[in-house]
């Protein structure tokens, strides 16, 4: 009933404002509102912030959107990224504008887009204080973030030298690593890379990945685990759907293809992106309308982290000959 009442009110809205002949102005006094997106990891060598302003005004917002000044703070603003270890030492990080021309066509400018960096370096566990200011108006926008600490794999062991796929073995298996202290959500992907020798002579470096559903732990103290389940069969599903190219004709010129390492990726996020992605998930009810989720302080956005632990690993010889029996994968044997 409140929808149908929204739609009738918008059908019949222009009417009255004719048939009244009174002006009604939509644009409100403008209020400055900072918008204000981060992911924070201490294995990058390069931090970046997006930091931008909502705007409104007479005429088409489309028109504004292309416009780089209409969102944009430029210099204006003092960015400023506190970080305390967890020694209690606390650094101050200024971070300086770089233009990126990074971003595609679409609604808002491009490809020019204006970014706030650091290369400063950031440490596991760094609880991290953001504070903004517009250096001509005054505004001031905080928020806060802890940044995620190392963790390792369980299974495959430490001491693992190689994967095992054997395709004889039907029993179901698992990869599995400690939770990390601050990590809350987690994605496992394996990244499979191999080479292929073609007729004329040329050596093509491919790489096919197998992703596992996500997980969230209900703590983020870094007690517990996390685990992801699998059947060795379904790593030769997965090369039979992914590797040969549908075109004939390009999988012709392939004449072997060479086993090389499997990269296991585990990345996990923070609670407050967490909480971010299940506020913005699709609705599986009758709840269309969302709650709008922020930790930003006086603005709009999301600051959080993120962390991704590797580990590399070869296929064993058993899995190699498994594939290289699978005749239209066309892999070499193991020597």
């Amino acid at each position: 009933m409140k929808r149908l009442f929204r739609l009738f009110f918008l059908f019949f809205c222009p009417c009255l404002l004719i048939s009244c002949e009174t002006d009604f102005n939509v644009i409100a006094d403008y209020k400055e509102v900072a918008i204000v997106y981060g992911l924070l990891n201490q294995a990058d060598s390069v931090h970046y912030l997006r930091i931008n302003k909502a705007f409104l005004g007479e005429g088409n917002s489309l028109t504004y959107a292309k416009v780089a000044d209409s969102s944009s703070f430029g210099a204006d603003i003092r960015v400023v990224l506190t970080a305390i270890s967890d020694k209690g030492i606390r650094r101050e990080i200024v971070f300086d504008t770089v233009t990126l021309s990074i971003k595609d066509t679409g609604v808002f400018y491009s490809p020019n887009q204006l970014f706030y960096y650091s290369k400063e370096v950031l440490n596991d566990g760094d609880t991290c204080i953001l504070n903004i200011t517009n250096i001509k108006t005054g505004l001031q926008v905080s928020s806060q973030t802890r940044l995620i600490y190392n963790f390792y794999f369980s299974k495959p062991s430490s001491g693992a030298k190689s994967l095992s796929f054997k395709r004889s073995s039907t029993a179901v298996n698992k990869f599995i690593w400690d939770n990390a202290v601050n990590g809350k959500r987690y994605q496992f992907r394996m990244h499979y890379n191999y080479k292929e020798l073609t007729s004329s002579g040329d050596t093509n470096h491919m790489t096919i990945d197998w992703v596992f559903p996500e997980s969230v732990t209900d703590k983020y103290d870094g007690t517990g685990s996390s685990e992801v389940s699998y059947q060795n069969e379904d790593f030769f599903v997965l090369c039979e759907n992914k590797i040969p190219y549908t075109d004939p004709e390009e999988e012709a010129k392939i004449v072997t293809r060479y086993s090389g390492i499997c990269d296991l990726e585990v990345t996990t996020v923070g609670d407050d992106f967490n909480t971010y992605l299940e506020a913005n998930a699709p609705s599986t009810g009758l709840l269309i309308e969302k709650p709008v989720y922020t930790n930003i302080t006086n603005g709009l956005g999301l600051l959080s982290s993120r962390y991704q632990m590797h580990r590399t690993l070869p296929l064993n010889s058993e899995t190699i000959m498994d594939l290289s029996t699978t005749t239209d994968l066309k892999f070499a044997k193991p020597n």
